[in-house]
């Protein structure tokens, strides 16, 4: 009997455009129908974005920490992992959320290997990305542009913060770099329902991937250079440290984790330069957990805040 590739989905987008929140609506809407798997990538150590969608549903994980899945330096150990994964779940439909520093079009060599050659089809690529923040975000890497060359679906998000000419005028950018994609104008990155519901056809094959030419495929040899920090202590943090922590981290680029307050409670820190988003945490937290992205991280000093 032939048994038929697994659909898979490439979801990128950097730093805090909304990956996981994509990826979270997906889950609550059909993870009790389908076995839906996850590979989710993270540059630290510490992978706080799998908490997160735990709350959402059923699905099963796969985690590969400490860099890109498709940096040089991962992307052969990577994919045979990825095949055992497979065979182990055995998904109905298979979604990558790189990690938001990856530069993805080494995607090619990876559904080319002889591992997934049968395995998976390479269905749709969906990039992410942060409307208020594109134009600076735009100038900084070359994987921010990538990240849309390579997509079949762009979700201009965060449209809640921007009116809707500024939004339309980030979606003709994006248009001038991948004018094969279709855009998707959101907030908190969910999609309408029937672009939702085609994702479950299973009948579509990933197009943008077509324009990209084998040499510009290569995986890269190193990660950009942008600094990442995790911490993570037993300690609690008082609501006036608190305070300091959301000065420390108001400068980064980047920063998400859970946090033991000194009362007794936990909460969810997300914050994207400088924009602090701060939820309740109601699943059981032994550590304060924070990863941290951008320039002169004193981790030392922010260690020194969790003293209660």
């Amino acid at each position: 009997m032939t048994v038929k590739p697994i659909p898979l989905y490439l979801v990128s987008g950097f730093l805090g455009s909304g990956k996981s929140s994509f990826l979270k609506s997906i889950i609550e809407k059909q993870g009790n129908n389908k076995r839906i798997g996850i590979v989710q990538n993270e540059f630290s150590s510490i992978n706080i974005d799998s908490r997160v969608l735990v709350q959402s549903g059923s699905f099963s994980l796969m985690e590969v920490n400490r860099g890109s899945v498709f940096c040089l330096c991962q992307l052969n150990d990577f994919i045979p992992k990825l095949a055992d994964f497979i065979d182990k779940e055995q998904p109905e439909l298979i979604f990558i959320e790189a990690s938001g520093l990856s530069d993805p079009l080494s995607i090619l060599q990876m559904i080319n290997s002889p591992f997934l050659l049968h395995k998976v089809r390479f269905a749709r690529a969906f990039t992410i990305v942060d409307c208020p923040l594109f134009d600076k975000q735009i100038k900084m890497l070359k994987s921010v542009s990538n990240q849309i060359k390579i997509a079949d679906i762009v979700l201009i998000n965060k449209c809640d913060k921007l009116n809707s000419e500024d939004c339309q005028k980030i979606g003709n950018k994006v248009k001038e770099i991948n004018p094969l994609c279709n855009i998707v104008y959101t907030q908190y990155a969910v999609l309408p329902d029937s672009e939702m519901d085609s994702i479950f056809e299973n009948s579509f094959i990933a197009q943008a991937i077509l324009t990209i030419r084998e040499k510009d495929s290569q995986p890269l040899t190193t990660p950009p250079d942008i600094m990442v920090r995790a911490l993570s202590t037993a300690r609690k943090i008082s609501t006036e440290n608190m305070e300091k922590l959301k000065d420390q981290i108001k400068p980064l680029l980047r920063a998400k984790g859970f946090v033991k307050m000194a009362d007794g409670s936990a909460i969810t820190i997300q914050a994207v330069s400088g924009d602090i988003s701060i939820t309740e945490y109601t699943l059981p937290l032994l550590r304060s957990e924070i990863v941290f992205f951008g320039e002169s991280i004193d981790l030392h000093y922010i260690s020194n805040l969790f003293n209660a």
